[in-house]
């Protein structure tokens, strides 16, 4: 094991990688706690978007800056082998774009159909999504500017990192897991229980396809094409609603 107590640097390395966890993990689950229903928690909370925006980038740092300061300061890695450890590689960078891509085609159809068969047994379809939470929060130029960078940084964080710590310890079935588990816990900030199920089973797709390509950019890929294109469905929808009222 590399970390050692009685060095100060992997203390400072191990109070970074706390203080991501409760940003990460606790905050999302107190926050779920005291609110069941985010929509109220929102309605009675004016936040300004320059701060929400300000906040996500944050966290966004947060996820690729940690996992890069534990690397260097704990297990003494350079640049290359950490990007080596968390399996952001050039090597079959063909194929991990081929699997990204088919990996966000299973997630949006499996995530489609669930959808589809919740609303049928009577889920309202504002339940199922996270979008009206994050209209409230932010314009949709910002939304798409969001989404679209997010996905680096989560990655880096969740099927990197983690998953190469839960990999060596577990194996890397165990890995997919633990990893999907904490990647749905962290989006428990906005209160719903359906989302968070969705996410998880979108953590367990990633997961594999890294496991399966041993190539970070599988996941990246993946995770962006879904984001991206569930967005626009998201504001097409939005619009064609809009104008469909305009004309009623």
């Amino acid at each position: 094991m590399d970390f050692k107590f009685d060095k100060p640097s992997h203390i400072f390395a191990l109070i970074l990688l706390l203080i991501s966890f409760i940003l990460i993990f606790i905050l999302p689950i107190f926050t779920f706690i005291i609110s069941i229903d985010t929509n109220e928690l929102l309605d009675t909370i004016d936040i300004p978007e320059i701060v929400a925006v300000q906040s996500q980038l944050l966290v966004i740092a947060i996820f690729i800056l940690v996992p890069f300061a534990w690397y260097y300061i704990v297990n003494k890695s350079n640049f290359k082998d950490i990007k080596s450890r968390i399996k952001l590689v050039s090597q079959n960078i063909d194929k991990a774009f081929l699997w990204g891509i088919l990996a966000a085609i299973i997630i949006f159809v499996v995530i489609f159909i669930i959808e589809i068969i919740l609303i049928s047994s009577g889920f309202e379809q504002q339940d199922l999504s996270n979008f009206p939470e994050l209209q409230k929060l932010f314009s949709w130029p910002v939304m798409f500017f969001l989404i679209a960078i997010q996905p680096i940084g989560e990655e880096i964080y969740f099927r990197g990192f983690l998953f190469d710590k839960l990999e060596n310890y577990a194996g890397g079935p165990f890995a997919v897991i633990i990893t999907a588990i904490l990647f749905g816990i962290a989006h428990m900030s906005y209160g719903k229980e359906i989302p968070v199920i969705m996410i998880i089973i979108m953590g367990l797709v990633l997961g594999f396809i890294v496991y399966r390509t041993k190539n970070l950019y599988s996941a990246i890929i993946a995770h962006i094409v879904f984001n991206v294109s569930s967005f626009t469905l998201a504001y097409l929808g939005m619009e064609l609603l809009n104008e469909t009222s305009l004309i009623l």
